[in-house]
């Protein structure tokens, strides 16, 4: 694990989708040991239920699981009220959830595939960015959003049509809610990381041969895939104190690999 920042997110409550493997779990895993209270929802309840086995011996009751699909706008707003209920408020709101599209270009993209991508990717982080800021305006609270967009969110070729839309309408969400509401203290920040060591990539079938052979241009000037802790440090930084004047801004982790 990459070294902690000591105790950064002290007293903060924190949601996270897509929390039970992966980045999601990275995440987990780093708020609660920065002392962070989290509720991680994701839709796999198997994954969910392990997570709590491994860590709940060490956190406790700082630990909460919830079985969540974030294409459900009534499932997100509900992630949001149970964070609350359980901790007596909600700082941090990660968007952490999402799925691939198999690199599919415009001429191979089939309507059912882009429309669940969107849900997934983009219908869901709105959910959830506006439950949240209707919940910080109201209780008069400063509060953090961190989005995980991609570096197909900055740069047209890494990705899939859908995906790569998702991820670029993520970006200028996170900086519209940004811009919108800095003045009563609310900050969106984004991820946006390169190639990671994470599971993302497990439910890709059959990916379009034009679509790997465009994707993958330029990977010879990549040394190595990032880690899923590397990402979920970055996710720290941007919840903790020392980014407070962070707001609006994507975060790029990707090893230099865009820098070419």
């Amino acid at each position: 694990m990459t070294r902690c920042m000591i105790g950064a997110l002290k007293g903060k409550a924190a949601v996270i989708t897509g929390g039970g493997s992966g980045i999601g779990k990275s995440m987990v895993e780093r708020y609660l040991a920065e002392g962070a209270s989290v509720v991680a929802a994701d839709i796999n309840e198997a994954s969910l239920k392990a997570l709590l086995e491994e860590l709940e011996p060490e956190y406790g009751d700082k630990l909460k699981i919830l079985k969540v699909n974030v294409s459900s706008k009534e499932e997100v707003e509900a992630m949001i009220d149970y964070t609350v209920e359980a901790f007596g408020k909600v700082d941090v709101v990660i968007n952490n959830a999402g799925i691939l599209d198999n690199l599919l270009p415009i001429a191979e993209m089939p309507d059912d595939v882009w429309e669940r991508i969107m849900n997934i990717n983009l219908n869901s982080v709105m959910y959830a960015c506006r439950k949240a800021v209707q919940y910080f305006l109201k209780e008069k609270r400063e509060g953090t959003i961190i989005n995980t967009a991609s570096l197909s969110g900055l740069c047209a070729g890494r990705g899939g049509l859908a995906y790569t839309t998702s991820k670029f309408a993520v970006v200028g969400l996170t900086k519209n809610v940004a811009f919108m509401y800095s003045d009563a203290g609310i900050r969106c920040n984004a991820l946006c990381p390169g190639a990671i060591e994470s599971n993302i990539g497990s439910g890709m079938r059959e990916p379009s041969k034009l679509g790997l052979t465009k994707a993958v241009t330029g990977n010879s000037g990549r040394h190595r895939n990032g880690s899923a802790d590397e990402v979920a440090t970055a996710a720290v930084f941007l919840a903790s104190d020392a980014a407070s004047f962070i707001n609006g801004e994507t975060l790029t982790i990707d090893g230099g690999w865009s820098a070419y």
